[in-house]
């Protein structure tokens, strides 16, 4: 699936005001349950799973595509689009995201938390996937549909695979017990006869492969292995190269053609090269910057070396006058990740990539680098709203 739509969400619909969720669980687990186990991990009651649901739908940028941006208070949190205008072009497809809250008319709310599993770990469209567990991969076996129908390719799931079950059980968790349910009917999406079955064949191996594209020069392993599993499940590779496959050719290594490119309102945004190559990607930076730049949006190349200790212009060593990164990346929705997730990230990319030589051209935007639409006031200050917001119902 490598450079289709699965992150062009994050384009049109960035000017939506995002916020956060409420502090960040600890870190997932690197190892999924077993296919067929069920609901919550020891211990942990509904509460604890609808808010791990939260915190994880709200740090990847659900509401990007499904409305609501990164803030669960925002007015059609997750309801999906409302209008034509907010189609995602697939190829000579639109699609359109749709109403995730748990309305049983025009929503989720028919469906069982084990068909929105499906959903996120095989793309299996829940409407048409009867309410098993799937034991297989294989159309035909172990339940899974002779025919299946998946979900467009605007929807990343085939990096979210990668996420521990546990992970994929908390999101739908979440959307079907800690949401009110919204009546928005959302038009259907276009697809093509074979209902994106050949598109699911270029998702690339699950799990993900065993081998690491690490250098030698590696030297916290769990550390970057912990911000490959990361980027994997980000989709990173979506928009910059490679997909959720890091065996992939050019695999972070930058948009190679104008296909590749974002168009936000009048400008222009091109995915850089995110490998460590000292000339055109981002061998230059420290794991620092690219901390910053994760945590608070802020361009590496125009950012020093510095531990930032504020987010006020002129305060704390926050440049007085920002250079953000341009949209659509979703840095507003990674910044509610925890600290050693964004290292993670950040020793990955600096020590585990191979460097790849490729020069994307700089991205176009406004002369304040987009600083008038990264205010608190239009993002929101982290963390945020806690649970349960309007759009949200508390637990019984």
């Amino acid at each position: 699936m490598n450079g289709l739509a699965s992150r062009c969400s994050m384009a049109s619909m960035f000017l939506i005001s995002v916020t956060a969720c409420t502090s960040q669980p600890g870190s997932p687990s690197s190892s999924a349950s077993p296919a067929g186990s069920q609901g919550m991990l020891a211990g942990q009651s509904k509460m604890d799973q609808v808010l791990r649901g939260r915190a994880i739908i709200v740090s990847n940028a659900c509401g990007d595509c499904h409305r609501g941006g990164s803030n669960p208070a925002a007015p059609g949190w997750l309801a999906g689009v409302t209008s034509r205008a907010d189609s995602f072009p697939v190829g000579p497809f639109n699609t359109f995201p749709r109403n995730l809250t748990p309305d049983s008319a025009t929503g989720t709310g028919k469906y069982t938390e084990r068909q929105i599993f499906n959903a996120l770990r095989y793309g299996l469209r829940p409407s048409v996937t009867p309410d098993v567990d799937i034991t297989g991969t294989t159309p035909g076996q172990g339940n899974f549909p002779a025919t299946p129908h998946y979900l467009p390719p605007s929807m990343p799931w085939a990096a979210w695979r990668h996420m521990p079950d546990e992970d994929l059980r908390a999101i739908a968790a979440y959307l079907k017990n800690g949401l009110k349910p919204v009546s928005n009917k959302v038009i259907d999406s276009q697809e093509p006869p074979d209902h994106w079955a050949a598109a699911a064949k270029e998702a690339g191996p699950y799990p993900t492969p065993a081998h690491p594209t690490a250098s030698e020069t590696a030297v916290n392993t769990a550390q970057v292995m912990r911000g490959r599993e990361l980027v994997i499940r980000k989709d990173c590779g979506g928009c910059h190269g490679g997909g959720p496959n890091p065996s992939m050719p050019n695999y972070l290594g930058g948009m190679t053609d104008p296909t590749g490119e974002f168009q936000i309102g009048p400008f222009k945004t091109r995915p850089r090269n995110i490998t460590p190559d000292n000339t055109t990607g981002i061998g230059r930076f420290t794991e620092r910057q690219i901390f910053n730049s994760l945590r608070y949006g802020l361009r590496p190349g125009e950012t020093p070396d510095v531990e930032i200790t504020s987010i006020v212009p002129g305060q704390g060593n926050f440049p007085e006058r920002p250079k953000f990164l341009a949209p659509p990346m979703p840095w507003p929705s990674w910044r509610h990740m925890p600290d050693e997730d964004l290292r993670a990230i950040a020793a990955y990319l600096k020590q585990g990539v191979k460097p790849v030589s490729n020069k994307v051209a700089d991205s176009e935007g406004p002369p304040d680098f987009w600083a008038s639409e990264y205010t608190v006031e239009k993002i929101g200050p982290r963390p945020a709203v806690p649970f349960p917001t309007a759009n949200e119902r508390a637990l019984r």
